[in-house]
């Protein structure tokens, strides 16, 4: 019998971003599900582990199972996204929908060429005011440049909306190359957005989320009853 109450939100964060990188959409969002911002495992500056996208993955199965949460809707931007769908092939009994914007699915090598220049430009008070650390967003670029996660991509079953912003260009060609990946996939252009959508473009992404969440109902699959 599906459970009544609202399904918990969890928002799962960029590559040099940190929890609090969600504010402006929670505020956006309003009241009416729990919301959660998690730090994912090998992201935070102090971690002693490493980042692993599987790892980081059931860190978060794990937080949802210690706060009895048997199932949630996800919003990922870039790694959270990767985080988000990685969840998705490994438990996806806990996956309701994603929201995903710029998954880092297949990068190539110049693209993580490009994030890390981007990265190093950055000043140390920025990052240090963001809660982040430069050699981990570093090394975690290292970890993805081998990272191919399309062939798991089918067996994925949630119902998920991809989001670029119109000004990515290269995003929008990724959301539309990933959503051939992904039975049944929908694929939204923010006009005017670039690649931080969570923090640029708060608000219309929390405008497309309710739409998709909230309105739109998810497709049968007797596999994901309550869904």
């Amino acid at each position: 019998m599906p459970d009544p109450r609202p399904r918990p939100l969890v928002l799962l964060h960029g590559l040099g971003q940190s929890p609090i990188a969600w504010q402006d959409f929670v505020t956006a969002y309003g009241a009416g599900r729990p919301m959660s911002a998690p730090w994912m495992r090998g992201l935070k500056p102090k971690d002693a582990v490493g980042f692993d996208l599987g790892d980081a993955a059931s860190g978060v199965a794990d937080e949802l199972e210690l706060q009895g949460v048997r199932r949630a809707d996800f919003v990922g931007v870039s790694v959270g996204a990767s985080v988000a769908l990685r969840l998705a092939v490994q438990r996806p009994e806990l996956v309701g929908r994603l929201v995903l914007g710029g998954a880092l699915v297949r990068p190539s090598r110049g693209s993580l060429r490009m994030q890390k220049l981007a990265l190093r430009l950055v000043p140390e008070s920025r990052l240090v005011d963001a809660g982040v650390s430069r050699p981990r967003m570093l090394a975690v670029l290292d970890g993805l440049r081998d990272f191919d996660g399309t062939t798991e991509l089918r067996s994925v079953t949630a119902p998920t909306l991809l989001v670029a912003g119109s000004k990515d260009k290269a995003g929008v060609v990724a959301a539309q190359a990933l959503a051939k990946e992904l039975s049944g996939a929908q694929v939204q252009v923010l006009d005017g957005a670039g690649a931080l959508l969570n923090t640029e473009s708060a608000t219309a992404l929390a405008d497309l989320t309710h739409a998709f969440l909230d309105t739109e109902p998810p497709p049968h699959d007797p596999r994901r009853e309550g869904a």
